[in-house]
């Protein structure tokens, strides 16, 4: 039988130690010295980044269950772990192709109320912008999309654009709604 009456309580117990000295341990980083990866995925031709702190995953095998009387972009909802997600073509969505993408994989950000699902051709890629060219004038983009952009950047003939999903897809809603 153990003697509890030793035992600190929770709040002394953690507290009671100091924070160690990140340069007497060799880590010497400031907090904006470090910034955690971009990943982006590349939709006909156009690199769209987005933000470090957004949850994604892609969707490898699932079912779409197409939405009636809705435009071809609008591809329908998924169910994932018993949430309905809607599922859009980026691609048809922004006017880059009339052809719909054929059953890749699917990309999707965020969570809760905020999940979207967008169809990719590849797979999400790290976005290390550090070697990357700061473009200062954003080309020309398809309508309605240069209100959602933060930045971008060239990068292997590909222009890499951070991407405001959740104000662009809730734009895009309000945009359908009656």
């Amino acid at each position: 039988m153990s003697d509890n009456s030793k035992l600190l309580p929770p709040e002394e117990a953690l507290n009671r130690f100091q924070k160690p000295d990140a340069a007497l341990v060799g880590l010497d980083l400031s907090h904006n010295d470090y910034q955690l990866p971009r990943y982006g995925f590349i939709v006909n031709g156009i690199g769209f980044m987005i933000s470090s702190e957004i949850l994604s995953e892609v969707v490898k095998h699932y079912k779409v269950y197409p939405i009636p009387n809705t435009q071809a972009w609008m591809k329908g909802l998924v169910n994932l772990r018993g949430n309905l997600i809607p599922v859009y073509d980026l691609s048809m969505l922004l006017g880059l192709s009339d052809a719909p993408i054929q059953q890749g994989s699917l990309l999707v950000l965020d969570k809760g109320r905020d999940s979207v699902g967008i169809l990719i051709d590849g797979l999400p890629q790290p976005c290390d912008i550090t070697d990357w060219s700061k473009t200062m004038q954003i080309p020309e983009l398809p309508a309605g999309l240069s209100d959602f952009i933060t930045d971008a950047y060239s990068a292997d003939d590909v222009i890499w654009l951070g991407f405001k999903h959740k104000e662009f897809f809730k734009s895009v809603m309000k945009s359908i709604e009656l």
